[in-house]
């Protein structure tokens, strides 16, 4: 579902939608798995350059997807419709704001592809063995309190919560998180990417694998050679943007990151290859580090009680 709660923000989706064509379009591609562009101009009989101005405004309005696929000869672009409820305030409207909070430990991640240095390790100890991305696999890991790799992503699941009448208003992650250097290393600066449902939303930078005095929550089994503790860092995602640390990344909001009812909501935090600053990542949960808590998710959103069309 997409919620508009200005006009200014819904204007795109007024101008696809004052078209008699476009109007054609969406009807079309609604009883169609896809269509590519040569087909749908024939369908309406107008050119293909008159019909590529009419899917542009659609796209920009998020209603259609147009992907390219391979072809016989070459590429083939196929137009499909995205099919979501749109919602939009006119006038008074009630609102009950309520949250609710979630924790993921280091280990709950849904999906991942990391490269040594790595590891994992629970309260106990290290699963499998160091530098090894095989036992990121292993079952125990869903016990890991701590993990650890130098290039690729981790991705885990923020459960959704919101209720089928509700907007979703603010996002806030925080996460006690550090670089990867072998050992450790206080100055060695990483930019961690950040991106939620598949959509980037900033980059935060560690400013080091941080090491030399013991962490303080750290088992006394942890070797001290190896990094202590990270930094607490915040991200927080609202009607006026991301933010990190306070400062303004990127002007993605809920609504755009598709932060509704019923829909997944994805996190994944990535260390690309080949990047100046890609020097790992390392994630403190319970029982490591100096702050003693997982990734903590806080979700606030409003339950419409109002009138709205």
């Amino acid at each position: 579902m997409r919620f508009f709660t200005s006009l200014d923000e819904s204007l795109p989706f007024f101008k696809a939608m004052s078209s008699d064509i476009r109007i054609q379009i969406l009807n079309i591609l609604t009883n169609e798995p896809g269509m590519n562009l040569n087909d749908l101009s024939n369908r309406l009989g107008i050119t293909s350059g008159a019909l590529t101005s009419h899917i542009r405004l659609l796209e920009d309005a998020g209603v259609i997807e147009v992907k390219a696929v391979p072809a016989k000869h070459g590429i083939q672009k196929i137009c499909m419709v995205i099919k979501e409820k749109h919602l939009f305030q006119v006038g008074y409207a009630d609102y009950e704001q309520t949250s609710y909070r979630s924790e993921l430990s280091p280990g709950h991640y849904i999906d991942y592809d990391v490269t040594p240095t790595c590891g994992i390790a629970t309260l106990h100890r290290v699963v499998g063995v160091y530098d090894n991305p095989v036992y990121f696999a292993d079952a125990e890991r869903f016990n890991a309190q701590v993990l650890w790799f130098t290039t690729g992503f981790v991705e885990y699941e923020i459960p959704n919560y919101l209720p089928e009448n509700s907007i979703c208003k603010e996002l806030v992650i925080q996460a006690e998180l550090g670089s990867e250097a072998a050992g450790f290393n206080n100055d060695y600066k990483s930019d961690i990417h950040f991106s939620i449902n598949g959509k980037h939303i900033g980059v935060w930078q560690s400013p080091g694998d941080f090491g030399g005095i013991k962490g303080i929550y750290n088992p006394d089994w942890w070797i001290p050679s190896m990094n202590q503790h990270g930094e607490l860092m915040e991200i927080r995602i609202n009607d006026q943007g991301c933010f990190m640390e306070k400062q303004q990344v990127s002007d993605v909001t809920p609504n755009s990151l598709k932060v509704v009812p019923k829909d997944r909501i994805r996190l994944r935090l990535e260390i690309p290859k080949g990047l100046p600053n890609s020097r790992g990542l390392t994630i403190f949960g319970r029982g490591f580090g100096n702050y003693n808590i997982g990734i903590m998710v806080n979700v606030s959103y409003d339950m419409i009680v109002g009138e709205v069309i």
